[in-house]
């Protein structure tokens, strides 16, 4: 009982120094190789909680914080991929990171399946804004009424059309209903 408390407390105490040295790293700088995870693992639980997607810019890494952004780059072609640490691992000895298959293309090393990488920690990533798009105006033209409209006109006129017809089949119906009635 006592040896099971001691384990507990000692694995706590080396969990929290990994977590504040992990926390406190800045300019984290390593080399090493990257694998990418399987297909398998696609719509699972990461360990923050985020559903893992193969097509997101992500990996996993062992300590450094989730939400943690590094700039991974492939030593043997010199493409670069930056992704954000949402889950824990790899678990193989001689391996700093595991990228998702999204982050593995960037990196062409899909084929390869492990290759030797800088991670080097970064800033997140600000993107320049982009002005709202616009649809064109489309129009439709009826041929019966010789009229082009937009769809938002056509949609009110044919609402209004509706609601005409309502109109005049209530009316029919009771002007039906009340000479019925008057004939009995």
């Amino acid at each position: 009982m006592l040896k099971t408390i001691l384990r507990a407390g000692f694995t706590t105490i080396l969990l929290l120094i990994g977590i504040t040295t992990a926390t406190a790293r800045k300019n984290y700088e390593v080399q090493g190789k990257a694998s990418y995870y399987a297909d398998f693992f696609h719509g699972r639980l990461t360990s923050n909680g985020e559903i893992f997607s193969q097509d997101s810019l992500t990996c996993a890494h062992r300590t450094l914080p989730f939400g943690t952004y590094l700039k991974v780059k492939n030593k043997k072609n010199g493409r670069e991929v930056i992704v954000r640490v949402n889950d824990r691992g790899p678990f193989i000895d001689g391996r700093v990171i595991d990228l998702s298959r999204a982050a593995a293309e960037q990196l062409d090393m899909i084929h390869a399946g492990v290759v030797r990488v800088d991670v080097v920690q970064v800033e997140k990533p600000t993107y320049p804004e982009v002005a709202p798009f616009e649809l064109p105006l489309f129009r439709m033209y009826d041929d019966l009424l010789k009229k082009s409209y937009t769809l938002e006109e056509w949609s009110r006129q044919r609402q209004q059309d509706r609601i005409s017809l309502l109109e005049a089949s209530v009316k029919d119906t009771l002007r039906n209903y009340i000479a019925e009635f008057i004939e009995k």
